[in-house]
Protein backbone atom coordinates (compact mmCIF):
# COMPACT_ATOMS: atom_id res chain seq x y z
CA UNK A 1 0.00 0.00 0.00
CA UNK A 2 1.22 3.43 -1.02
CA UNK A 3 1.57 5.85 1.91
CA UNK A 4 0.82 8.79 -0.50
CA UNK A 5 -2.56 6.78 -0.98
CA UNK A 6 -5.28 9.18 0.58
CA UNK A 7 -7.65 6.11 2.15
CA UNK A 8 -5.61 3.23 3.46
CA UNK A 9 -9.17 1.98 5.23
CA UNK A 10 -12.25 2.37 4.52
CA UNK A 11 -15.42 1.43 6.06
CA UNK A 12 -18.62 0.77 4.35
CA UNK A 13 -22.05 1.59 5.58
CA UNK A 14 -25.06 -1.18 4.34
CA UNK A 15 -28.75 -1.21 5.00
CA UNK A 16 -29.45 -3.58 2.24
CA UNK A 17 -31.32 -0.23 0.47
CA UNK A 18 -30.76 0.41 -3.38
CA UNK A 19 -28.38 3.57 -2.36
CA UNK A 20 -26.19 1.39 0.05
CA UNK A 21 -25.53 -1.41 -2.85
CA UNK A 22 -24.43 1.27 -4.51
CA UNK A 23 -22.15 2.76 -2.35
CA UNK A 24 -21.08 -0.68 -1.52
CA UNK A 25 -20.12 -1.20 -5.34
CA UNK A 26 -18.12 2.44 -4.99
CA UNK A 27 -16.33 1.30 -1.40
CA UNK A 28 -15.30 -1.54 -3.36
CA UNK A 29 -13.81 -0.24 -6.08
CA UNK A 30 -12.18 2.27 -4.41
CA UNK A 31 -10.67 -0.26 -2.08
CA UNK A 32 -9.27 -1.95 -4.71
CA UNK A 33 -7.66 1.17 -6.68
CA UNK A 34 -6.40 2.87 -3.78
CA UNK A 35 -4.69 -0.42 -2.24
CA UNK A 36 -7.41 -0.10 0.77
CA UNK A 37 -8.21 -2.04 3.08
CA UNK A 38 -12.19 -1.93 3.97
CA UNK A 39 -14.60 -2.86 6.66
CA UNK A 40 -18.35 -3.50 6.27
CA UNK A 41 -20.74 -2.35 9.06
CA UNK A 42 -24.79 -2.61 9.61
CA UNK A 43 -26.58 -1.12 12.46
CA UNK A 44 -29.71 -2.54 13.58
CA UNK A 45 -31.90 -0.16 15.18
CA UNK A 46 -33.41 -0.60 18.99
CA UNK A 47 -37.10 -2.36 18.61
CA UNK A 48 -39.69 0.45 20.10
CA UNK A 49 -41.07 -1.04 23.12
CA UNK A 50 -44.53 -0.36 22.46
CA UNK A 51 -48.00 -2.46 24.23
CA UNK A 52 -47.22 -6.40 23.31
CA UNK A 53 -46.09 -9.31 24.19
CA UNK A 54 -42.66 -10.41 24.71
CA UNK A 55 -42.62 -12.72 21.68
CA UNK A 56 -43.49 -9.99 19.05
CA UNK A 57 -40.64 -7.58 20.08
CA UNK A 58 -38.86 -11.24 20.06
CA UNK A 59 -39.76 -12.11 16.57
CA UNK A 60 -39.03 -8.80 15.01
CA UNK A 61 -35.83 -8.27 16.67
CA UNK A 62 -34.94 -12.27 15.53
CA UNK A 63 -36.66 -11.17 11.83
CA UNK A 64 -34.23 -7.88 11.68
CA UNK A 65 -31.04 -10.05 12.32
CA UNK A 66 -31.63 -12.45 9.91
CA UNK A 67 -32.27 -9.62 7.44
CA UNK A 68 -28.71 -7.86 8.22
CA UNK A 69 -26.84 -11.79 8.59
CA UNK A 70 -28.29 -12.27 4.80
CA UNK A 71 -27.46 -8.37 3.24
CA UNK A 72 -24.07 -9.57 4.22
CA UNK A 73 -23.67 -12.48 2.79
CA UNK A 74 -25.07 -11.08 -0.04
CA UNK A 75 -22.21 -8.18 0.54
CA UNK A 76 -19.38 -10.46 1.26
CA UNK A 77 -20.43 -12.54 -2.52
CA UNK A 78 -19.93 -9.54 -4.12
CA UNK A 79 -16.66 -8.06 -2.65
CA UNK A 80 -15.51 -11.80 -3.49
CA UNK A 81 -16.39 -11.47 -7.14
CA UNK A 82 -14.38 -8.14 -7.42
CA UNK A 83 -10.94 -10.18 -6.04
CA UNK A 84 -11.40 -9.01 -2.53
CA UNK A 85 -12.42 -9.30 1.08
CA UNK A 86 -13.93 -7.32 4.18
CA UNK A 87 -11.26 -7.20 6.72
CA UNK A 88 -14.04 -6.92 9.10
CA UNK A 89 -17.79 -7.27 9.04
CA UNK A 90 -20.07 -5.93 12.05
CA UNK A 91 -23.43 -6.31 12.41
CA UNK A 92 -23.83 -3.28 15.36
CA UNK A 93 -26.86 -2.46 17.45
CA UNK A 94 -28.16 1.43 18.60
CA UNK A 95 -28.76 4.30 16.65
CA UNK A 96 -27.80 4.39 13.07
CA UNK A 97 -25.76 7.05 12.62
CA UNK A 98 -24.49 7.30 15.77
CA UNK A 99 -23.56 3.97 15.87
CA UNK A 100 -21.45 4.15 12.78
CA UNK A 101 -19.87 7.36 13.85
CA UNK A 102 -18.35 5.77 17.17
CA UNK A 103 -17.70 2.77 15.13
CA UNK A 104 -15.20 4.80 11.89
CA UNK A 105 -13.77 6.09 15.14
CA UNK A 106 -13.07 2.84 17.41
CA UNK A 107 -11.73 1.19 13.78
CA UNK A 108 -9.67 4.01 12.75
CA UNK A 109 -10.89 3.95 9.31
CA UNK A 110 -10.10 7.33 6.90
CA UNK A 111 -13.17 7.17 4.98
CA UNK A 112 -16.76 5.83 5.43
CA UNK A 113 -18.92 5.19 2.12
CA UNK A 114 -22.69 5.31 2.79
CA UNK A 115 -25.89 5.87 0.41
CA UNK A 116 -27.60 9.08 0.69
CA UNK A 117 -30.94 7.46 1.77
CA UNK A 118 -31.45 4.24 3.38
CA UNK A 119 -34.40 2.17 4.97
CA UNK A 120 -35.88 5.67 7.10
CA UNK A 121 -38.16 6.23 4.81
CA UNK A 122 -40.40 9.52 5.93
CA UNK A 123 -38.96 9.85 9.15
CA UNK A 124 -35.23 10.29 7.90
CA UNK A 125 -36.73 12.96 5.63
CA UNK A 126 -38.27 14.67 8.70
CA UNK A 127 -35.21 14.22 11.34
CA UNK A 128 -32.66 14.45 8.95
CA UNK A 129 -30.80 11.51 6.91
CA UNK A 130 -28.20 9.22 8.86
CA UNK A 131 -26.03 10.56 5.50
CA UNK A 132 -26.84 13.78 7.16
CA UNK A 133 -25.89 13.24 10.75
CA UNK A 134 -22.89 11.14 9.83
CA UNK A 135 -21.60 13.99 7.20
CA UNK A 136 -21.81 16.22 10.10
CA UNK A 137 -20.19 14.24 13.14
CA UNK A 138 -17.91 11.95 11.91
CA UNK A 139 -13.71 12.35 12.92
CA UNK A 140 -13.30 11.01 9.15
CA UNK A 141 -14.11 11.94 5.10
CA UNK A 142 -17.29 10.88 4.22
CA UNK A 143 -18.58 9.90 0.60
CA UNK A 144 -22.06 9.94 -0.01
CA UNK A 145 -22.99 7.94 -3.07
CA UNK A 146 -26.09 8.59 -5.18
Amino acid sequence: MDPQTPFRYILIAFDGSDSSRKALRAGLAMALAFGARVALVSVEEFIPHYPGTVSEVQAESERQHEYYTRIHREARDEAKLLGTEFERADILLGHVAQTIINHASEIQCDLIVMGHSGRSGVWGRFLGTTADKVSRYAHCAVLIVR
